[in-house]
């Protein structure tokens, strides 16, 4: 049996909840299923936190901020977390 590496799936979110659904049913929906998807909210004012918690997949893992720190500190944050062999960002 082949054993496919974990990829680790880095998603910052702030007040995308327009588009945020698609976007992770995009991720969820792939072919290639052996992967974490780390989703940040990066202290989104609007319901872009309730969105993710509406997605019950094991693959999920959500990490919710009060503060928007910004882009590149959750991709930093994400690299430290990650548990992939390999790394995307949406």
């Amino acid at each position: 049996m082949h054993t496919y590496p974990l990829v680790s799936v880095l998603m910052p979110v702030y007040n995308a909840e327009k588009y945020l659904a698609a976007a992770i049913e995009s991720i969820l929906n792939q072919p290639y299923t052996h992967f974490e998807f780390l989703i940040f909210n990066d202290g989104s004012t609007e319901a872009s936190a309730e969105i993710i918690r509406g997605f019950h997949d094991e693959r999920i893992r959500f990490v919710d901020s009060s503060e928007n720190t910004g882009y590149v500190s959750h991709l930093n944050a994400g690299i430290e977390m990650a548990k992939g062999k390999y790394r995307a960002c949406r």
